[in-house]
């Protein structure tokens, strides 16, 4: 306990019907090198035997409580519960299938303590199995508020944050959409900056039957709109089966470096704090190690005509609508291209302020 009588750090941990598998997940808190904390496993109305296993844990140690709640079938109603139920000074959050490594805490509050407001680890990827699927690369550590409305950032697993962040900005929502990705960037248009580590202080369970990869897709990023089907059905095949891949490879790469230059111009531009390497040599690397460019591009109505869009996992039309509108500006040479190989179809255009229309749903 600290000097306040409060405990340090809350943990909430939302769960439904996890059974016996809660307690690798438990024990990963219960082995930090760190000991002022206490793990608050909200039940989000279980009718299994998860809450049993969670008590077992509760009896071997005081820290580890349950509290069950009706069911919401949603993680926002339990990260809720558990905020109000918190006593800690600072939040951390972690989901009933990962697992923390040792220094977990010791990282994320070493950088709370350090005036962070919000913080975010690196971690590892990890299959049903186990296996480890893939690491987390550099860029992927880095932090913009440009990056946070553009792209998914720091499941939940990763981050800690100061006492009371959620509640200023509306708490966690729910919806159909990345509920994380619709808080962090909250907090960022309320002015509240990640800073991070590339450590691997967490497990991530990246298996397809997660939710993540069960979420509906319910917003669109359009990235050319053309007024014939055939046409637009036509480039979207080409762009799926890899026939552009290597100028739109050169103009990806050039558009992210300039994108990373202007950022760092601003000054908001986070880079991990145990990582001192080159930027453009990162990108270089990561935009080459990417496989076919557009196989989640999808054909969708667009006001009479049709959209070569990108599925997002936002939560909020608006959100997509604001993604839209910068897109243009961190995507030039990659919309032109689009633009100049649909241009063969009689009013073909490239997606972005000119359709100021929230991106619809279909």
């Amino acid at each position: 306990m600290s000097p306040t009588g409060t405990v340090r750090t809350s943990v909430i941990c939302p769960t439904y019907n996890r059974g016996r598998s809660i307690t690798a997940t438990i024990d990963s808190v219960r082995a930090q090198t760190v000991d002022d904390w206490e793990l608050l496993v909200v039940s989000d109305g279980c009718d299994d035997d998860t809450e049993e296993w969670v008590r077992r844990a509760a009896r071997e140690d005081a820290r580890v409580r349950l509290h069950r709640i009706a069911r919401t079938g949603h993680p926002s109603g339990p990260r809720n519960a558990g905020l109000a139920a918190a006593r800690g000074e600072f939040i951390a959050y972690l989901d009933h299938d990962d697992v923390w490594r040792p220094r977990h805490l010791s990282v994320a509050l070493g950088m709370l303590e350090a005036g962070a407001d919000l913080v975010a680890t690196g971690c590892t990827y990890l299959d049903a199995t186990g296996a480890v699927v893939a690491p987390l690369d550099a860029l992927a550590g880095c932090w913009h508020p440009q990056l946070q409305l553009m792209g998914p950032m720091f499941e939940p697993s990763r981050v800690a944050h100061r006492r009371g962040l959620p509640e200023r900005v509306g708490g966690w929502r729910t919806g159909a959409g990345l509920e994380d990705w619709d808080l962090w960037l909250r907090l960022a248009d309320a002015g509240h900056a990640f800073r991070t580590v590339l450590e691997p202080t967490a497990a991530l369970l990246t298996d397809g039957g997660t939710r993540r990869h069960r979420m509906p897709r319910p917003h669109r990023l359009p990235l050319v709109v053309l007024d014939d089907v055939k046409a637009a059905h036509t480039l979207l095949l080409e762009l799926r089966e890899g026939r552009h891949d290597a100028p739109f490879r050169a103009a990806c790469l050039a558009d992210m470096k300039d994108w990373f230059r202007q950022m760092r111009a601003t000054g908001e531009l986070v880079r991990p704090q145990d990582w001192d390497g080159d930027l453009d040599a990162e990108i270089e690397r990561v935009v080459g190690g990417v496989g076919r460019l557009f196989e989640e591009l999808v054909l969708v109505p667009e006001r009479g005509r049709f959209a070569l869009a990108k599925n997002l996992l936002c939560a909020r039309a608006e959100h997509a609508r604001r993604a839209a509108e910068l897109l243009p500006a961190v995507q030039p040479r990659q919309l032109r291209l689009l633009a100049d190989l649909a241009g063969r179809a009689r009013g073909a255009r490239p997606a972005g302020r000119s359709d100021p229309a929230p991106v619809p749903r279909v």
